[in-house]
């Protein structure tokens, strides 16, 4: 069900009236119930892929606390690593694995097998890396089992963030679906407030930034310098305010039912190095990876640092989907950090203190290399293939320096959303002035939905990490 719809506000307003109806004992069956129809609209079929993956990890999580012998605890959790996981593969890398593994049997005149040609079941990724953490989590001992099925499968499956993110851990959101929540006026307020900033980022700025991306990404050849490296900035923008919008509209939603999740972006294009940016971007895929594939490698091998990092980029490249540009996503970001680290170490041993942070003209150069970094990363991240992602490069640097005025409104578009994203902090919060002055808080946000009403692009897209 997509959040920028009709449908999904009228299902919303049935949901939330049946939240605050009726008594929790009903209540987490209606929000399991919800969830499953939630996610259920696309394909049904996919909902006993989610059941399958709720079912193994309550029933592994049991077994891991209750086993006395720390092989059994072993033998559980890799049951349910093993099942989860190879789930996500075979939906997700399948036809990838089958491709290479097809070509191996041209050599050897071997008749190639039939490709699976499954659509990938939306959000098997964020639940999938949800429900192995909650299987760890007992395993560490660091939260026990969830006595009740019915609250883990509300963990697993709430709607909100269900989709796409953010991956939320079992000790942080399912002490707060065990019972009832009641939402205070804030929450109402605030709840609704982000939902229509996040319809905001995405039908009114992320789409509209969308136009231009599209055409120029899908013809590269024909688009002159300058529109290539507007629209590779466009794009790094497009997915920053529609993955933020996302998140946005699943907190609002959330905390209208009293329920708080987690952030998952902090202005990420103010870093300027790249643990800063993975510490802004995603937040909650960059602390998966750092939780339970970084840590653990870094345990197990301790002297490989550097190649740990690597690894566990890769994976976190290769995680966006089974494409050789999502490999090379991954790979020119850990070479990133290997670079930035080698670079540090060496400025500490002449100066005192970080590279890039002891003054603010530092800071600033690195912000805007940093940013430098980012766009060339995404250029991989947002082409079909990697020759379409060199394409672009080429063009970039051999192309004629035409500009065509149709792409005017993007260009000040990516003027206005740097300027506010680069801006002082204190100029963005809206809690000093729209606070004190209610009737003027309510003009913002009354404006706000007239923008959305009015300027929204005729076609709005998928949320682009929907395919992820």
């Amino acid at each position: 069900m997509h959040f920028p719809s009709l449908l999904f506000f009228i299902f919303l307003f049935a949901v939330l009236l049946l939240y605050h109806s009726l008594p929790w004992t009903f209540g987490r069956i209606m929000l399991v119930a919800a969830s499953y129809i939630f996610y259920g609209v696309a394909n049904p079929w996919y909902c006993l892929l989610l059941l399958f993956s709720t079912l193994v990890d309550f029933h592994a999580a049991q077994k891991i606390a209750a086993s006395s012998s720390l092989s059994k605890k072993k033998a559980w959790l890799f049951v349910s690593v093993i099942l989860n996981l190879g789930v996500l593969a075979l939906f997700k890398y399948g036809d990838f694995g089958l491709a290479y593994l097809n070509s191996l049997f041209l050599y050897g005149g071997i008749s190639p097998l039939p490709y699976l040609q499954w659509v990938l079941p939306v959000g098997i990724s964020f639940y999938t890396f949800q429900t192995i953490s909650y299987s760890v989590d007992v395993y560490r001992e660091k939260i026990p089992p969830c006595p009740n099925f019915l609250s883990f499968a509300l963990y697993v499956a709430y709607f909100p963030q269900l989709v796409a993110g953010p991956i939320e851990r079992a000790d942080q959101l399912l002490p707060q679906l065990k019972e009832k929540q009641f939402p205070s006026q804030e929450d109402w307020e605030s709840g609704w407030e982000r939902v229509l900033w996040g319809l905001f980022k995405k039908l009114v700025l992320a789409d509209r930034l969308a136009l231009m991306v599209n055409e120029v990404y899908a013809f590269p050849v024909a688009a002159s310098s300058p529109e290539l490296i507007v629209a590779t900035m466009a794009f790094t923008l497009q997915l920053y305010l529609d993955f933020s919008a996302y998140t946005d509209i699943a907190l609002g939603v959330a905390r209208m039912m009293g329920v708080r999740l987690r952030e998952n972006f902090n202005f990420p294009y103010r870093a300027s190095n790249p643990f800063d940016f993975w510490s802004r971007w995603h937040i909650s895929l960059s602390e998966w990876f750092r939780d339970y594939v970084y840590l653990p490698l870094q345990h197990a091998y301790p002297r490989l640092t550097l190649w740990n990092l690597l690894a566990t980029m890769l994976l976190l490249g290769f995680w966006h989907g089974a494409r050789v540009n999502f490999l090379i996503f991954g790979l020119i970001s850990g070479v990133w950090i290997l670079f930035y680290l080698g670079a540090n170490r060496l400025f500490r041993k002449r100066k005192q203190g970080e590279l890039f942070g002891n003054s603010l003209i530092s800071r600033i150069i690195g912000v805007v290399l940093a940013f430098l970094m980012i766009n060339f990363i995404m250029i991989f991240f947002r082409a079909e293939t990697v020759k379409q992602a060199f394409l672009v490069i080429l063009g970039i640097f051999t192309h004629d320096w035409s500009w065509s005025f149709q792409y005017n409104i993007t260009a000040i578009l990516l003027f206005f959303v740097l300027f506010f994203h680069w801006c002082p902090l204190s100029l963005k919060k809206e809690d000093k002035a729209l606070s004190f002055f209610p009737i003027l808080r309510g003009v913002f946000w009354g404006f706000l939905f007239l923008f959305v009403l009015y300027f929204s692009v005729d076609t709005s897209e998928r949320f682009i990490y929907f395919q992820f």
